[in-house]
């Protein structure tokens, strides 16, 4: 007998495509590791048996784990982290429309250049019978906005442009009504009873951590909503296309180029009543029309394979050996450092590594006083590359010699963390690559405590605290007396995760843990307490997990 489209989508083979995908992407920051680790000690079973729970319609969605995350105008955005179970639904139902309408996305693809699909999602099911297997969702970002950046130069370049008209949508994942998204997937001939078992996830996912919006927005995180934010906008770019403009678009980052003012006012006219038609909004802060100068023609740099800031030019240069993170991870050719010699490079390395600490530290000193504010954005930009790179080469360094990261680069760490706190992460991983910050920690808590109202800007600086030994007995004790007082669930969990590494060394604080361990109400934070025990080997006993977990 065949199978009803809807049993298709959560067959288990496709939830298997669903697990290879999740566990692949690269959003890390939205992954329920609890979760994954339970999936990961029987995967076929457990697959199997959400499939069964899907297909007899008893699955139900659960209300998922939220925090704030900084923007760079200081408003933050809601962050969603879906428990396992929804992540995977989601990624199924993704994957269904992604396979349907992979075609028809890619006839915009020479104007389209935020998650971009993957050619492999055409592919459904049948991917799982291939090797070498590439379970990507959207193809690495790196290469389309290098495109995107191609296309706006090319265009400038022509010299048939005089203005430049710049927007994006308010709050453009936290506004997507409800009804607009299932009304586009139902025009392209989405299963009925698939589209409405997402209406119900989507009203259980939506909103902050405060509260639900029912009917509308859309999770943050999950690969899925890139997708379907790229739906909700084919028709506008569509439209753009159809009337011959010169139309970029980024995710929801909008340009477009023009003969005049006149022409560009025009589009924005016809751009705007196009977006109210689908209960959505431009920026109206964000919405500007000018004409092409050196500042705003959008010409940019471009990014090398591993997504630092390099000049087109500059791309056979050393920024290219001084990369980050393992390009494997995106299909990449391997690193083929391996067949060089150490005696050829490391000099190279530690040359670049002088250069770019000594023009951070003229960085530093230009605008350590200034209001933040003021900083220019191509400083800016240029102090976020020569970090990144700083880090890149420390972290070779220390693998393939004896090297100790310079000590007078932590002040410029912590004042990157205060100019730019919407990047602390960027800071904090350069934090990290030191042996020991014990000199430094009244330093980073009075960074910490300027930042009571960011939860995730608190939670990056507690993760450099990640050799616990490193604290005395009085900052330990600091942090045990800190949980109770704080009302962040992620501030929390960055506690706990430090004061777990001090039950290793001291058992004196073991009880005071449990103590608050047991009473700790949200169950993601609970659940990623278990993990971090799990991943730390902890020692405790069985039925001393089950009084605190149970």
């Amino acid at each position: 007998m065949k199978k009803s489209t809807y049993e298709n989508c959560f067959s288990e083979s496709s939830l298997k495509l669903s697990w290879e995908r999740v566990i692949s992407s690269v959003g890390a920051d939205a992954k329920d590791y609890f979760g994954i680790g339970v999936f990961n000690n029987n995967t076929d079973r457990m697959l199997s048996s959400l499939s069964q729970l899907l297909l007899s319609d008893k699955y139900q969605p659960k209300r998922p784990f939220k925090y704030f995350e900084p923007k760079k105008s200081g408003t933050q955005r809601t962050k969603t982290v879906l428990n396992i179970e929804d992540a995977l639904v989601y990624q199924a139902i993704s994957n269904h429309i992604a396979e349907l309408e992979y075609s028809s996305l890619a006839e915009t693809n020479n104007c389209v250049f935020g998650s971009v699909l993957n050619e492999n999602v055409s592919k459904g099911v049948n991917l799982l019978d291939e090797e070498p297997d590439n379970f990507y969702f959207f193809e690495f970002y790196v290469e389309p906005y290098n495109r995107f950046i191609n296309s706006i130069n090319e265009t400038v370049e022509t010299g048939k442009v005089t203005h430049i008209l710049e927007t994006d949508i308010t709050g453009f994942f936290d506004t997507i009504p409800h009804s607009t998204i299932l009304l586009e997937l139902k025009n392209r001939n989405i299963d009925e009873k698939i589209l409405e078992i997402f209406s119900k996830c989507l009203n259980i996912w939506s909103g902050t951590r405060d509260s639900a919006t029912f009917g509308v927005g859309i999770p943050q995180g999950p690969a899925g909503s890139f997708l379907i934010a790229n739906i909700v906008l084919d028709s506008l770019d569509r439209l753009a296309i159809k009337n011959g403009l010169h139309y970029y678009r980024f995710m929801d980052d909008i340009r477009i180029y023009g003969k005049s003012r006149k022409e560009l006012i025009q589009c924005l006219v016809a751009i705007d009543r196009h977006l109210k038609s689908k209960s959505l909004c431009l920026n109206s802060e964000k919405t500007l029309i000018e004409p092409i100068d050196e500042h705003n023609s959008g010409k940019e740099k471009f990014l090398d394979d591993y997504g630092i800031s390099i000049e087109n030019e500059e791309k056979a240069e050393i920024s290219q050996e001084i990369l980050e993170q393992n390009s494997t991870q995106f299909g990449e050719k391997d690193n083929e450092f391996g067949e060089i010699n150490p005696a050829e490079y490391i000099p190279l390395y530690i040359n670049a590594l002088e250069d770019f600490e000594e023009k951070l530290k003229q960085f530093y000193s230009k605008n350590v006083k200034k209001d933040f504010w003021l900083i220019e954005t191509s400083e800016m930009r240029e102090f976020l590359t020569f970090s990144q790179k700083w880090r890149i080469i420390v972290k070779i360094l220390l693998d393939e010699i004896e090297y100790k990261p310079n000590e007078s680069m932590i002040d410029i760490w912590l004042f990157g963390i205060r100019a730019f706190n919407w990047k602390t992460n960027n800071f904090v991983w350069n934090l990290q690559l030191y042996e020991n910050l014990s000199h430094n920690y009244d330093d980073i808590f009075i960074v910490f405590n300027e930042f009571d109202d960011y939860e995730w800007i608190q939670y990056q600086i507690l993760s450099i605290f990640k050799e616990a030994s490193y604290l005395n007995l009085d900052e330990q004790q600091r942090l045990l007396q800190s949980i109770p007082k704080t009302d962040s669930p992620l501030v929390r969990l960055g506690y706990f995760k430090i004061l777990l590494e001090t039950i290793k060394t001291n058992t004196r604080f073991f009880q005071s843990v449990a103590e608050l361990i047991k009473e700790e109400k949200n169950v993601y934070v609970k659940n990623s307490i278990l993990n971090s025990i799990n991943r730390s080997q902890l020692k405790i006993p069985i039925d001393t997990l089950k009084n605190w977990f149970l």
